[in-house]
């Protein structure tokens, strides 16, 4: 998953929101799902936060946390944000 697909998601989650035409039972499960998204969007910021200061600390230091996987060849793989 992309930076952006989080965007379109959070994006049309809001639109959903701002719907005058849901009913009440539409309106309930719509404000469920998008606290639901909320707290997924937060984990997924974090990790990309933590995956942005492990790649400086590479660029920096030459060294990475175990949890994070090693370049294979000593250089870092660069990649699109969001894994792919």
């Amino acid at each position: 998953m992309k930076a952006t697909d989080v965007r379109d998601f959070v994006g049309k989650m809001i639109k959903e929101l701002a719907d005058s035409t849901a009913t009440s039972e539409e309106m309930a499960l719509t404000i469920e799902r998008a606290k639901a998204t909320g707290g997924l969007v937060q984990q997924y910021v974090s990790l990309a936060k933590v995956e942005l200061d492990a790649a400086r600390l590479y660029a920096e230091h030459g060294v990475i946390p175990e949890s994070i996987e090693a370049p294979k060849d000593g250089r870092p793989q660069l990649r699109a944000v969001g894994g792919r």
